[in-house]
């Protein structure tokens, strides 16, 4: 580095320009400090600064040593993807799909009062008595909270209904869709190129 004498000069200002166009390191700095245009106002311009000499090549390769042309296949690396019909599952409608689908054939075959009666949420009698045994929710007629609590919201199990059909298959269609539908790719580095 410069001396500490001619830093504190150029940092207080009292410095010769020609000091500075003689010290690549100096001029650096002070147009670091003051800017090129300052610099130039001044009357300051930039020292010739040398360019590094490239460095020669001390040796070649031997003769008998040769390097492989790497070519890689291309096809031959993103195989894999060709059997998965390009892109990821969706997972959300796969997971709403069969939820559903567990939910209305758990209400249609055992019935979701079961469920309410055996963790103490429901203390109703026509739906936890085993004598009258309606614990199938009836989607229809329980679409409020006042409705749950009416015996038309409840049936017995294993009878299929028009709105259980219908839920069946709505979230059969969404599990389908989630499976077979796939979601592509936004990411041009996940196409290959055309291969000429």
């Amino acid at each position: 580095m410069d001396d500490p004498d001619a830093v504190k000069r150029l940092l207080d200002g009292n410095i010769e320009p020609s000091e500075i166009e003689g010290n690549p390191s100096l001029y650096a700095l002070a147009e670091r400090i003051y800017g090129r245009e300052g610099l130039e106002g001044l009357g300051v311009f930039a020292p010739e600064i040398e360019t590094p000499a490239t460095p020669q090549q001390t040796g070649d390769l031997s003769p008998s040593v040769s390097l492989p042309d790497f070519q890689p296949e291309l096809g031959i690396l993103k195989s894999g993807e060709k059997g998965m019909a390009k892109g990821k599952t969706r997972l959300i409608p796969l997971t709403l799909g069969v939820l559903g689908i567990l939910g209305v054939g758990f209400n249609v075959l055992f019935g979701g009062g079961s469920i309410l009666c055996s963790i103490g949420m429901a203390d109703m009698n026509y739906i936890c008595n085993p004598e009258y045994g309606n614990t199938r929710l009836v989607w229809t007629e329980a679409y409020s909270w006042e409705k749950l609590h009416t015996v038309d919201a409840w049936a017995q199990p294993m009878e299929i209904g028009m709105a259980d059909g219908v839920l069946l298959a709505l979230f059969s269609s969404l599990a389908l869709i989630g499976f077979f539908v796939r979601k592509k790719s936004v990411h041009t580095g996940d196409m290959l190129p055309p291969l000429s």
